[in-house]
């Protein structure tokens, strides 16, 4: 889905695009374009695809083209694109027809400039400045190596917690008295009103209306008032000047809060204990996201990058190195072991078939990172990913180590019905 919907952004510099999400219904859109006259120029299809594959895909339609008598030279381009790498997947691709391969992620230079050899032109996808005759760092890694040079010059800094979160942290650590607390809370005004109102809300609703901040957290409990104070403190981490990175910045805490929600609801049917707090380790998994686009925001705005860079090429970076800027981030603000550990390691797609952790890495905290893989993709999945891409019909262990994990269908499907529930309760923080 999210590979799907980078592509089509991508696509859509060369002209008019129709994304799919299977190869049956490919077929038959194929088939279609040409009974109207109006055949496809361009295809791209993954060799990973549920029903036909890729592979069983391009070879039906070379042979629809031959028994439409249409001549090699007036066929359809067709490109394979996908994250495998192996030469045998290439070569039946290649024997079965197609034009080219591409591999993911996407970068949209490569495929500029193979599709300029086929003869499809674009608009500029480099960010380059006619202005200056400069160009954008044309790599992730380029890119990426200019932001580790400014950070270690000091010539940008990674953010810093609120001081009231720390000192609510610090309380929560000592068990300290409800009064305490409370005394605590009440400084913030934006929290307070926020507890108030959520306490009265359908989903804590009680006999009388509460109407001070003692009511509300005696109300709610102590786990969902730490939920609440650790969603809007994160919360204000979660804004951009820059208008450009601000939808992004928008969907990123949609991802984090329905992934947080995930995560505390999967912990429970699991029954794991967990050495720190599920909700907030799927709020914090991705916060090197976070850090990455405020820091390429704060160098574009000072003329780092002319022109700037493109939405997939940042996609890209984010995807690709977010892992670890989040976890040092998170020492930076000295939180335990196993956020930081969940952070670095919840995107590692590699499962061992044995024992179900993942590989290279075998931790006391497996568990935690795994859970918030499968969190981060059931959220990926409803349609809350960093590209808004919507909800797609598709399988959660499709896509996650669910079988890792006595987590049945319903159960999936349960958590999803929450997930909604709860994302329709916190729509004041969108």
């Amino acid at each position: 889905m999210v590979s799907r919907t980078k592509l089509e952004l991508i696509m859509e510099n060369f002209g008019d695009c129709k994304t799919l999400e299977d190869g049956d219904d490919a077929l038959g859109v194929f088939h279609r374009a040409h009974q109207e006259d109006d055949p496809f120029d361009l295809i791209m299809l993954d060799i990973n695809l549920p029903g036909i594959d890729g592979i069983q895909l391009l070879s039906a339609l070379r042979t629809a083209e031959k028994d439409l008598n249409i001549s090699r030279p007036h066929q359809a381009k067709i490109l394979m694109t996908s994250s495998y790498r192996d030469k045998e997947r290439i070569v039946a691709s290649i024997q079965s027809g197609c034009d080219d391969y591409i591999g993911k992620p996407f970068d949209p230079d490569l495929i500029h400039s193979k599709l300029d050899k086929l003869g499809f032109k674009a608009h500029d996808l480099t960010g380059s400045s006619s202005e200056t005759g400069t160009t954008a760092p044309r790599t992730t890694d380029q890119i990426y190596g200019e932001v580790v040079s400014v950070m270690s010059k000091n010539q940008t800094t990674l953010p810093s917690l609120p001081k009231l979160y720390i000192k609510f942290r610090e309380m929560i650590a000592r068990q300290a008295h409800f009064n305490e607390i409370v005394s605590l809370l009440r400084n913030d005004i934006a929290i307070t009103a926020e507890l108030i109102r959520r306490s009265n809300s359908a989903y804590y609703k009680g006999l009388v209306t509460n109407t001070s901040l003692e009511q509300a957290v005696a109300r709610m409990g102590y786990d969902a008032t730490v939920q609440v104070v650790g969603e809007l403190s994160i919360r204000k981490f979660f804004t951009m000047g820059t208008k450009k990175y601000r939808p992004l910045v928008d969907n990123l805490w949609k991802h984090s809060i329905s992934c947080a929600y995930a995560a505390e609801f999967m912990s429970k049917y699991l029954k794991i204990n967990f050495k720190g707090d599920p909700f907030l380790m799927g709020l914090l998994h991705d916060i090197g996201k976070l850090a990455l686009l405020q820091i390429l925001a704060d160098m574009e705005r000072r003329g780092k990058f002319k022109g700037g860079i493109h939405t997939i090429m940042l996609v890209n970076i984010l995807d690709e190195y977010h892992c670890q800027l989040g976890a040092k981030l998170l020492e930076k603000w000295n939180f335990a072991d196993c956020y930081v550990y969940t952070a670095l390691h919840h995107n590692d797609p590699e499962m061992t078939a044995e024992d179900c952790t993942p590989v290279e890495t075998q931790s006391v905290y497996d568990q935690e990172s795994m859970v918030a893989c499968l969190a981060s993709q059931t959220a990926n999945i409803m349609g809350y990913d960093m590209l808004a891409s919507g909800p797609v019909d598709i399988e959660l262990d499709d896509v996650a180590p669910v079988r890792c994990f006595d987590l049945k269908p319903e159960k999936i499907a349960e958590t999803k019905e929450k997930i909604t529930e709860r994302m329709v309760e916190v729509q004041n923080l969108f």
